[in-house]
């Protein structure tokens, strides 16, 4: 077995032995071409490559994937420096992320400003021609009138990915860290949970009081609180749906008290959060949404009304239309690109579209009798399931125009539950077989060229799908499908290139508590507690879906969570506790596997705490994990720059680490002690001096 990463509890962040690894992985998401120590000049008459010029050679490069333009750049020095002029490495490690997650990168490297660029870089390095050079890629902000940091209209190209890309490689040469605590927030009542922003430089803490405040750092990371809230008792944040009263995209908040009230704040350029705009209703408010780009609010109440608040050019949020159709319990909701409102309520269901003149047209109109009314992903078909078994689907063009709607199921099938993929091509049913029995079954619709809609499956039997962590699903890509059988059988189909789906059984060694995809879609986790273990699958076109690994945890019949990382390459598997009472000297492991280059998993650290672990998350990257445990502690694992596993650092507290989360930029990471305390702790690189002046703060 490979050593284990130990907790370091000296209070040492030098060199020793905790900061031994395990066998060297080639970095995945970290890392660099290297020095050009062993590598070979190769005259342009020896090699055909050679002789193109560089756009050929770009566009043959692009199919490579990372770790093969890595290789490739260690070839010969010319070829180094067209893939270093072209940051083709940056590029291809951006392109394996999700596009959420590249989205979000975009927006914060959009935002960010010189000063505040060159700080963060420092906190991992003291190397300041590495941000005067990143700074020389951005161009210079301007301020607005909505008092937002803007860029100029074109930025030098693959900012962005170069921004992040150079972050994870200073974080991953980072040996070890020295966690600054830069605010420690005494909350009363308890603290529910915490939740970073999409830029990371402000803090939501949700309360037990159904309260909740936001804290926002200034200059030089000084945390301080900038607002507040009450909401409903019944209403459940931050779930990111429109039944909850919490929700952030862009710069802007959306608040609702479940009652009357809605409110919306504004992230300003200082990184303030101020109150712009408050709506008081005459009914209850039923539902709430933002649109993705933070600029569109519609709020719908129970008396029928919905109404859509802009924010316009001037920096103002002004009411755009109200496009109320009388039917009680109405709500509503953008569609991804906020381009289409829909509302649907006992009566009907509508989708008016932004036109031109920032106005919003009725373009569809739709009297079945639905209880649930869905956007697909792309925005463009609406899935609407009936109370009456029945589900369609209302297809909508680009232009506007509506195409004619199809129906799901027939008479000898009751449709108790609809799901689309995301990709918008295919809807999964999960029906009643017979209304008579309790048989219950899943089918499979997809969408053809013609765009018309085909049952693509029988019925297939399963279990009743109300365990929230076992209902069916689609993977992340949308070309699996994942269903439990029975406690100890699932079921994975995939739909393979001429558009058919294959069944693939899968017999477990227990009772499935929990099962997965990665976000890669590649693979998937089974957690089986009865049997200590957690397998991984790993998907072939030519076999199906194999067994790849199985990882064992220690104590009688423990409690067994796991998560992967952005990136799939990655798995955490922890023990969360166990049903017999353990010893005091007990280990709870969080074991980290890696993937190789021929798609096998191997064991690539182990992190051991004293008290049962309550979560194990990775960063944005995939590069770093910060567990929290019941004994006080967090610790910080890293990749370092050769592959390797290291405890980079140890976050001690005097009570039980109930949650640990970094932010999205990887420059801090928040842990939840004990019932009220919440700690705001800054990782800077343990081998450079920090500023005198920087001082912990403590907020009764």
């Amino acid at each position: 077995m490979k050593p284990p990463v130990t907790v370091n509890t000296s209070g040492s962040y030098g060199s020793s032995q905790d900061c031994v690894g395990v066998t060297p992985e080639a970095p995945h998401c970290v890392g660099s071409a290297g020095s050009s120590n062993g590598m070979s000049v190769v005259p342009k008459d020896q090699c055909s490559l050679l002789n193109l010029p560089q756009l050929p050679i770009l566009k043959l490069l692009g199919y490579l994937s990372f770790r093969e333009i890595l290789a490739t750049a260690k070839t010969c020095t010319y070829l180094k420096q067209v893939i270093t002029n072209a940051n083709l490495l940056a590029r291809r490690w951006f392109a394996t992320l999700a596009a959420h997650q590249q989205n979000q990168f975009k927006e914060i490297a959009r935002d960010i400003s010189d000063p505040d660029l060159q700080y963060w870089l420092g906190q991992f390095t003291m190397d300041t021609t590495i941000a005067d050079k990143l700074c020389s890629q951005c161009p210079g902000k301007q301020t607005t009138d909505d008092d937002l940091k803007t860029c100029e209209a074109q930025k030098r190209k693959y900012f962005p990915q170069v921004l992040f890309y150079t972050v994870g490689q200073l974080m991953a040469n980072c040996r070890q860290f020295k966690p600054i605590l830069t605010k420690s927030i005494l909350n009363n009542p308890d603290v529910n949970t915490v939740s970073f922003s999409t830029h990371g430089d402000h803090l939501v803490i949700f309360r037990n009081n159904h309260t909740w405040t936001i804290f926002g750092f200034t200059a030089y990371c000084q945390w301080n609180e900038q607002a507040g809230f009450s909401y409903h008792s019944w209403v459940n944040p931050p779930s990111p749906t429109v039944e909850t009263s919490f929700m952030t995209s862009g710069h802007h908040v959306l608040a609702w008290d479940g009652y009357h009230v809605a409110k919306i704040f504004g992230y300003n350029a200082d990184n303030s959060c101020t109150e712009q705009l408050s709506i008081v209703h005459k009914d209850r408010i039923i539902s709430a949404d933002l649109s993705d780009d933070g600029h569109q609010v519609v709020i719908a109440c129970y008396d029928g009304s919905a109404k859509i608040h802009s924010w316009n050019v001037a920096g103002r949020w002004t009411l755009a239309a109200d496009i109320a159709d009388g039917g009680r319990g109405l709500k509503a909701c953008f569609s991804p690109d906020g381009s289409r409102v829909l509302t649907h309520s006992d009566s009907c269901t509508k989708i008016h579209r932004r036109n031109g003149e920032g106005g919003w047209t009725l373009e569809a109109t739709s009297n079945f009798d639905a209880k649930s009314v869905t956007f697909s992903p792309d925005g463009n078909q609406v899935l609407m399931f009936g109370v009456r078994g029945m589900a369609k689907i209302l297809s909508l063009n680009k232009n506007g125009c509506r195409l004619d709607s199809s129906t799901l199921g027939n008479n000898k099938n009751w449709i108790i539950r609809a799901t689309i993929s995301p990709d918008g091509c295919h809807v999964i049913t999960v029906n009643h077989q017979n209304a008579k029995t309790d048989s219950i079954t899943l089918k499979i619709f997809s969408r053809d060229s013609n765009r018309n809609w085909t049952e693509k499956t029988g019925n297939i039997p399963i279990i009743n799908p109300l365990d929230p962590d076992l209902p069916p699903k689609f993977s992340p890509d949308g070309c699996h499908v994942m269903a439990a059988k029975d406690l100890s059988n699932l079921e994975i189909l995939s739909c393979d290139k001429h558009g058919n789906w294959m069944q693939n059984s899968i017999p477990l060694r227990g009772k499935i508590k929990r099962a997965f995809f990665s976000p890669d879609s590649s693979h998937a986790v089974v957690i089986v507690p009865g049997h200590r273990s957690a397998s991984i699958y790993g998907f072939n076109a030519a076999r199906g879906w194999i067994e790849k690994n199985i990882i064992l945890h220690d104590h009688n019949r423990p409690q067994i969570d796991a998560s992967f990382s952005a990136d799939g390459r990655h798995i955490v598997t922890f023990c969360c506790g166990c049903s017999c009472r353990a010893h005091g000297s007990a280990k709870y492991h969080a074991k980290i596997y890696g993937r190789t280059g021929n798609g096998n998993w191997r064991e690539r650290a182990i992190i051991t705490h004293t008290g049962p672990i309550r979560s194990a998350r990775f960063n944005a990257d995939g590069s770093h994990i910060v567990t929290a445990s019941a004994d006080g502690t967090a610790v910080i694992l890293g990749r370092y720059a050769d592959g390797s596993w290291v405890n980079k650092s140890i976050l001690k507290h005097s009570f039980a680490v109930r949650s640990a989360i970094f932010s999205v930029d990887s420059r801090h990471v928040v842990t939840v002690s004990g019932k009220h305390i919440v700690n705001i702790w800054r990782l800077v690189n343990a081998g450079r001096s920090l500023n005198e002046t920087m001082q912990t703060e403590f907020s009764p």
